[in-house]
């Protein structure tokens, strides 16, 4: 490990790290985004990192107006390409998305027929958001939306309510023995939700809401009522083995789906379910910063976290801070090529032997810098940034293709991924909508009602002592080595 030394502390990162934080009423603090050249140094980050607790501001607001609209033609590039992929890659008769497509050629050994009801959740939720942009009509986003959720609702297998997880994109037959998934349910919900506010057509209104009523959130909490005083939900159910012993009883991504249960309209979770779920803090004091990106983006696509307190951590800031500890991995694993070389991205995505769930503590040196991008909303120009060094580099031709950034990278062993994912691609589009603060998934998202609701109970968790999201040099350097600051 490479050590810090107070000498590499320049003038220009001092004066560049005193303007990105700024004070505001009620004693917080704001990021503001900008001094892009200094923010590439650790000295820098480690000012960041050992700041006081902060609220960022997602709106990408640089000094320089040049730099400021560079990042925005960037981010639009990157937005209009992933939505080229849900074009490309929803069934023209039934509007269910395909798992993962080809991204430098028309054919791949990857591709295939299934489509997955998470991939269809965010084109649902792409869609519609483009047609706020005037990247698709008005017109043709209700009338994908209609089609979609339609086919959803007549030929998709639910038990109680909660999809099978993959299936046939043209008949919606079953595929791999297929579980039915509370998570990947509740993404579908959230984007057919998003988009019955945007697109106000009172057909997706009625069938989001048939298929949203439908969703039994007791009966995954309960086991079928086996267990009447659980109160986390199970996973999945499979049609052999019935209720899966993992639940989600840990921080993770399914915030969306407590909530989604909290708001239901006809049978709400009780308030006590938000409060199972442990939320065990690494060495450093973040939540899931062993974990991969996934779990801290999902929710956070769709649910604006940044003003909301239950009586823990604030929930967005752990993640940018968590955001901007795997980022900074670059400097700390000198040995990963892949690293050194500016890529970033434990999480979900696909790798030389397949599909494959990566952490900062469990991989392969296989980085997912997609699943990067989709950080955008916690580190727009961190992120934005990193990306015009990807664009210009000597990897270009191998990670840039018809739908933006290829999925993942391995520079150790020169292999890039021939194929995009959509749960890739969909989190890459709407983490950087939500830097549009006119055109953000969270203006529309948050005025739901049924949202509204899950949050207000969610919030009843307030009793409980606040715990804030602090990062010291004692906790940073105890998760990723000692770090000479002196």
């Amino acid at each position: 490990m490479r050590p810090l030394n107070r000498s590499n502390l320049t003038a220009e990162a001092l004066n560049a790290a005193q303007t990105l934080v700024k004070p505001v009423s009620g004693g917080l603090s704001v990021i503001r985004f900008g001094g892009i050249a200094p923010l590439c140094t650790r000295a820098v980050l480690l000012l960041l990192l050992l700041a006081r607790p902060v609220v960022a501001q997602t709106d990408l607001d640089c000094r320089s107006a040049q730099l400021a609209a560079s990042l925005r033609t960037t981010a639009v590039e990157i937005q209009k390409h992933a939505l080229q992929y849900f074009l490309d890659n929803s069934n023209p008769a039934t509007g269910q998305v395909l798992d993962k497509a080809c991204n430098f050629s028309t054919s791949c050994p990857e591709a295939s027929r299934v489509a997955s009801i998470a991939a269809t959740g965010f084109g649902l939720a792409v869609i519609a958001n483009a047609s706020t942009r005037g990247w698709v009509t008005e017109t043709f986003a209700k009338n994908y939306a209609q089609k979609t959720i339609a086919f959803a609702l007549a030929h998709i297998l639910r038990r109680r309510g909660w999809f099978i997880h993959f299936y046939d994109w043209q008949s919606g037959a079953r595929v791999w023995h297929s579980e039915y998934s509370t998570i990947d349910t509740a993404i579908f919900l959230a984007g057919a939700l998003y988009a019955s506010e945007v697109l106000h057509d009172p057909q997706i209104t009625a069938m989001t809401f048939e298929i949203y009523r439908a969703a039994d959130f007791w009966d995954m909490m309960t086991n079928g009522g086996a267990f009447p005083n659980k109160r986390t939900l199970s996973m999945a159910y499979f049609d052999k083995t019935g209720y899966t012993a993992a639940q989600w009883d840990m921080y993770a991504e399914e915030m969306i789906l407590l909530v989604l249960g909290l708001g239901h309209p006809t049978h709400p979770l009780p308030p006590e379910i938000w409060r199972a779920f442990r939320r065990d803090c690494a060495k450093n004091g973040l939540m899931g910063a062993t974990e991969p990106l996934f779990v801290h983006q999902y929710s956070q696509l769709f649910i604006d976290f940044r003003s909301f307190s239950d009586g823990y951590k604030n929930y967005f800031e752990n993640s940018r801070l968590v955001s901007l500890y795997q980022r900074h991995l670059r400097d700390e694993i000198a040995a990963s090529r892949t690293l050194r070389a500016g890529f970033w991205g434990f999480s979900a995505g696909w790798s030389p032997s397949g599909y494959q769930v990566s952490s900062p503590f469990q991989h392969g040196a296989t980085v997912c810098i997609g699943c990067s991008i989709a950080s955008s909303m916690f580190l727009p120009n961190r992120v934005l940034s990193d990306v015009n060094v990807w664009l210009h580099g000597a990897y270009t031709k191998r990670i840039w293709g018809r739908y933006g950034f290829t999925d993942s990278v391995n520079i150790e062993r020169a292999w890039f991924s021939n194929v995009v994912l959509a749960i890739t691609v969909g989190p890459e589009y709407l983490s950087l909508a939500n830097l549009d603060s006119s055109h953000s998934v969270w203006k529309k998202f948050m005025a739901i009602p049924e949202i509204k609701n899950g949050l207000a109970r969610a919030r009843e968790a307030d009793r409980f002592r606040a715990q804030r999201v602090t990062v010291s040099k004692r906790h940073f350097g105890a998760l990723i080595g000692p770090l000479n600051i002196q």
